[in-house]
Formats: C-alpha cells, sequence, structure tokens
C-alpha cells in the first residue's frame, strides 16, 4: 500500500509537466494515470471507513487496470506482462485471509479476460519501438515486485515462526514446572506428550509414558475407569474426571517396591481447529493420595464415633437396667427390714429378704467389676501375672461354682479332661474368668434339659479349652459383632436374658492378653461352641487384641469319643 501510494503521489506530482509537455492525454497515458491515482482512493476509504477490504480491492483494481494498460500497448494477449497479474493474489496472501486471495485473483482473472476480449477486436496497435525497449525493465520490474512480495511472505513465516517457538517454549516451561502431570493424548487414548511431572509422580521420563506408557501403570482394576474417562472426554461430553490407582516406582526406590499413589485427572477434549500432532485430549493429573488417606481415615474417626455413640447409647440402657433392678430390690427390702412392720416378719422372711439384698449386691459388684475389666482392657492397663498352673484343677473349680446354677435351669454340666495335660503358664485369675464367663452365657442360654460340655485338652504346645452347649444359638447375622462391648446376640426366644453383654469382650481381651485365640461356632436352634487356644509356654504380660473368628454353622459334636473319659459335674 505504501509503494502504490507514493507512486499515486509521484504520478500527481508529474502529471502538470506531462501534459505541458504532451499535450491532450490519449487513451494510453489516460488509463495509467487513473492506474496510479486509484491507491489514492484506497487510502482514502481505508482512513474515512476503515474497510481494510475495501481499500485492498481498490488497490488490486489499480494494479490490475495498470497491468492491462501496459499489456494493451505490449502486444495485447501475448504480452508478457500479463504475468504480473499473478502479483495480485500472491500479495493478497500477505493479509492472511482467504478472502483477500480470492478477491485479488477474480480482479486478475478479469483483467486477463477484459485484454483476451479487446485482442479478438484487433483494438490494440502495434507496439512502439520505445515501449519495445522499455519492455526489459518492465519486466524488471514485475520481477522485483514478485520478489518484494515473496520476500514479505517469508519474513512473516519466519515471524510466526519465532513466534510459535517463543510460544511453545514458554509452555514447555511452564508444564514443566507445575506440580501436576499434563499429558496430551491422541483419538487412541495413546500418549503423545508429558510434561517433567512424570519423573516426580511416576519415577520415569516424560517419553517412558509415551503410547501406553501411562496406562501400563495405571491399576489393572482402574484401567477400564481411566479408558472410559478418555472415551467420554474425545468423544462424548468434551470433559470428565476420574480417580484412579497408579504403581509408580520413584527413583529413590527399588524397582521390587512400587509405591501406589491416587491420582485425580481432569480431560478436556481439544477443539479441532486447535488439534497439532493429532493431539484429541488434554489431561492434567494431581496426586491426592494425602487427601485420599485424609479422607479414609475422616471416615474411620467418623465411624468410630458413631460407634462409640450406639455403645454409649447400649451402656446406657444396659447398665440402668442391670444396675436399676438390684438397687430397686435392696432398697425395697431392706426398707422393709428397717421399718416398723419388720417385728411382724418371721425368721423366714427376714432371712429370705436378706438373701435377696445379698444375693442383688453380689450382682452389682459383678457387673462393676466387670465394667473396670472392659475399660482396663480397651485402654490397655490390665496387666496379667503368669505363673505355672493347672487348667484342669481351674477348670474343675469353675465347674463347681457353675453346678448350682446349671442345676437350678435343669442344664447337664458335663467336663472333658484330657490326658498329658502339663502345667501352663497364665494369670489364674483371668482364666478362672474366662472359664466362668463361657460358662456362664453357656449355661444361660440353654433352656432346660440341655447340655453344656467344658474340655480341656492338649494339642501340641497349645490348650484348646471349650465350652460347648445345646442352646438356641446364635444368628449368622449376629455373628460379626461378637465380642463388641454391651452386644447381645438375639434369639427367636420371647424370654429375656440379664447381663450387660460384655463377658464375651472380657473373654476376647484376657484370651489377647495370653497370646491366644478364640473361635466361635455356632447355628441357631442347635447351639455353640467357643474354642479358646492356649500357648502352654505363656507370653509376655501386654495387651494384645485378639479378633474373634467366627463359624455360622453347627458346632463340632462328637469330642467325647476321642476323649477317654469324662468328668461329670
Amino acid at each position: 500500500m505504501l509503494t502504490r501510494l507514493a507512486l499515486g503521489a509521484a504520478a500527481l506530482g508529474l502529471a502538470p509537466a506531462y501534459l505541458a509537455w504532451r499535450g491532450a492525454l490519449g487513451t494510453f497515458e489516460a488509463l495509467l494515470l487513473i492506474a496510479l491515482v486509484l491507491p489514492l482512493l484506497a487510502v482514502f476509504v481505508l482512513s474515512r471507513s476503515g474497510r481494510l477490504d475495501l481499500a485492498h480491492a481498490i488497490s488490486a483494481t489499480a494494479l490490475a487496470l495498470f497491468v492491462a494498460t501496459l499489456a494493451g500497448v505490449t502486444g495485447g494477449a501475448t504480452s508478457p506482462v500479463l504475468l504480473w497479474l499473478a502479483a495480485l493474489p500472491a500479495g493478497a496472501m500477505l493479509f492472511g485471509s482467504r478472502a483477500y486471495v480470492l478477491r485479488a485473483g477474480a480482479i486478475a482473472a478479469a483483467a486477463l479476460a477484459g485484454v483476451a476480449a479487446l485482442h479478438q477486436f484487433d483494438l490494440f496497435a502495434a507496439p512502439a519501438p520505445w515501449i519495445v525497449a522499455a519492455m526489459p525493465a518492465v519486466v524488471a520490474v514485475a520481477v522485483l515486485h514478485v520478489v518484494a512480495i515473496g520476500a514479505a511472505l517469508l519474513r512473516r513465516r519466519d515471524g510466526e515462526q519465532r513466534e510459535r517457538r517463543a510460544t511453545d517454549s514458554r509452555a514447555q516451561l511452564l508444564l514443566d514446572h507445575v506440580g501436576d502431570l499434563v499429558t496430551w493424548h491422541d483419538a487412541t487414548g495413546a500418549v503423545v506428550f508429558a510434561n517433567a511431572a512424570a519423573r516426580a509422580l511416576a519415577g520415569a521420563e516424560p517419553r517412558d509414558l509415551h503410547g501406553r506408557g501411562l496406562l501400563e501403570r495405571v491399576h489393572v482394576a482402574d484401567r477400564p475407569l481411566f479408558l472410559k474417562a478418555l472415551s467420554d472426554a474425545a468423544h462424548g461430553t468434551g470433559e470428565s474426571s476420574a480417580c484412579f490407582r497408579t504403581l509408580f516406582v520413584p527413583r529413590d526406590l527399588e524397582p521390587s517396591l512400587p509405591v501406589a499413589l491416587w491420582l485425580e485427572m481432569q480431560a478436556h477434549r481439544v477443539a479441532d481447529g486447535d488439534v497439532q500432532d493429532g493431539v484429541a485430549v488434554v489431561c492434567v493429573m494431581r496426586d491426592v493420595t494425602a487427601r485420599r488417606a485424609l479422607d479414609e481415615e475422616r471416615t474411620r474417626v467418623h465411624a468410630e464415633l458413631l460407634k462409640a455413640n450406639d455403645v454409649k447409647g447400649q451402656f446406657l440402657a444396659t447398665v440402668s437396667h442391670e444396675l436399676r433392678t438390684p438397687l430397686n430390690a435392696i432398697i425395697g427390702f431392706s426398707e422393709m427390714l428397717g421399718s416398723d412392720h419388720a417385728a411382724l416378719l418371721d425368721a423366714g422372711k427376714r432371712l429370705e429378704y436378706a438373701r435377696i439384698i445379698h444375693g442383688s449386691g453380689h450382682h452389682l459388684l459383678d457387673v462393676v467389676n466387670t465394667l473396670l475389666d472392659v475399660s482396663k482392657i480397651e485402654s490397655g492397663a490390665m496387666t496379667i501375672e503368669q505363673e505355672p498352673l493347672d487348667l484342669a484343677a481351674v477348670a474343675k473349680d469353675c465347674c463347681a461354682l457353675m453346678a448350682l446354677r446349671a442345676e437350678a435351669g435343669a442344664v447337664a454340666l458335663e467336663q472333658v479332661i484330657g490326658r498329658d495335660l502339663q502345667a501352663m503358664l497364665g494369670d489364674k485369675r483371668a482364666l478362672k474368668q474366662i472359664v466362668i464367663n463361657l460358662l456362664s452365657n453357656a449355661v444361660k442360654f440353654t433352656p432346660a434339659g440341655g447340655r453344656v460340655t467344658l474340655a480341656v485338652i492338649r494339642d501340641g504346645g497349645t490348650i484348646d479349652l471349650s465350652v460347648s452347649d445345646t442352646g438356641i444359638g446364635i444368628a449368622a447375622s449376629d455373628l460379626p459383632r461378637l465380642g463388641d462391648p454391651f452386644f447381645q446376640a438375639k434369639s427367636s426366644y420371647d424370654r429375656a436374658y440379664e447381663g450387660t453383654g460384655l463377658g464375651l469382650s472380657v473373654v476376647r481381651g484376657l484370651v489377647g492378653l495370653h497370646g491366644g485365640s478364640l473361635t466361635v461356632e455356632s447355628a441357631p436352634g442347635i447351639g455353640t461352641r467357643v474354642s479358646v487356644r492356649l500357648p502352654v509356654g505363656g507370653v509376655e504380660a501386654a495387651a494384645q487384641p485378639v479378633k474373634i473368628a467366627t463359624f455360622a454353622r453347627a458346632p463340632r459334636r462328637g469330642l467325647e469319643t476321642k476323649i477317654p473319659f469324662r468328668l461329670t459335674a
């Protein structure tokens, strides 16, 4: 535009002198003058309206008119000057728009068609000798024009490439200094680019993630989720997210010690116009392992709080019942004994009331002692005093203590003591409490006419102490909760069973202190068998939590056939 503006200004400046020398202008001179002045009109239109497209059309028309006029005096349709028309669409490429190129091409084609049409009617005269002599200069100007256009195009291309390289360098620098793993994927999901965060998160070079490298590091169970997220982004909604596990190997660890990381991925589809090198999806992945661990910890703490609240409710409900009933008996019968009407009571009534008060007091003491034991076990404050003892003798003493209760409930209490029972290391009081709790539960939940069997046998370096009954049994749904404080399994019987539900919880804790194991087998309506296995050599007096192995099946019977003798209480 500037060169044509300069030509137009020069043409206007020289026009008066040329008119003074030539006189009236001919057709050739008039068309040339118009072609040289039209760029001034293009500049005026551009400055007044801002229409670059219209200004370019006027400028291209001026050049086409100039070339067509020169062709008219240098051979018409056979003039080599017509090749200059190719500069019109070439120059329009500098504007970077297809519309400009098409418009300039149309103007050049119209000029060429006009010259060819006029040539058919022999309207062009033979070229003057001076024009023929000036042809090399005209052609040289046309060549220089095309060269200038080519140089401008190359300069623009080089500038765009430099700008693109600078942009890519800035983008690469930015991507390499972010903590998130950024990957580019093609339409098949294969990785075509990964940033430097691959070294920190994957323990691998970015190129190692190319192709299927990233997919191979995704946990096998989470690969469908990973691929679905890529597919949804590439062919679905355009964006998706997923959280999956990866097995990455940090550089400071051995290859055989992979680290499981949780990555949160945000995938976005690349617009069709922005696709480069086959990139279809861009993914940003962030390490959320710590956050996942924190969430899991919060969930665990919340569950523990709910469980503690549930235990508190059960504690209040159970303890209030277990304490209120004997306290009412103690208060009521003591008031009767201390009232003015006590003299009217005979000796038998007073003795009966005293026994009721005594039994209620012992019941309260048992409840309190049990609560204290559970508290000590749960807090880790419970300790045991290990000493050599005869577990068979302990079992016999416990059966003797439970004989009256079994007889009152019409339950047969049997003992099975194996041979070669050597002395074991353990706490006599704790082991006695284990046996009494197990026998008490068995007798309590066995209906009249049933049988409770206590068996103690030697199995290598372990002693197996089991209590089996023919009682109501435990439902399969209640087995997983056995041993929880204040939990009492429900039965199909309508009668209520007193107790705090702490017996098995105490047993579990005491067995753990001895380094033993606890197994429960039960089936509703058939009975229950609780087996405690204790090491003969004992363990250090330290709290060791023990899980209860439960089996929803009928307890094994026929133990008596394997034992040479039986003692019946």
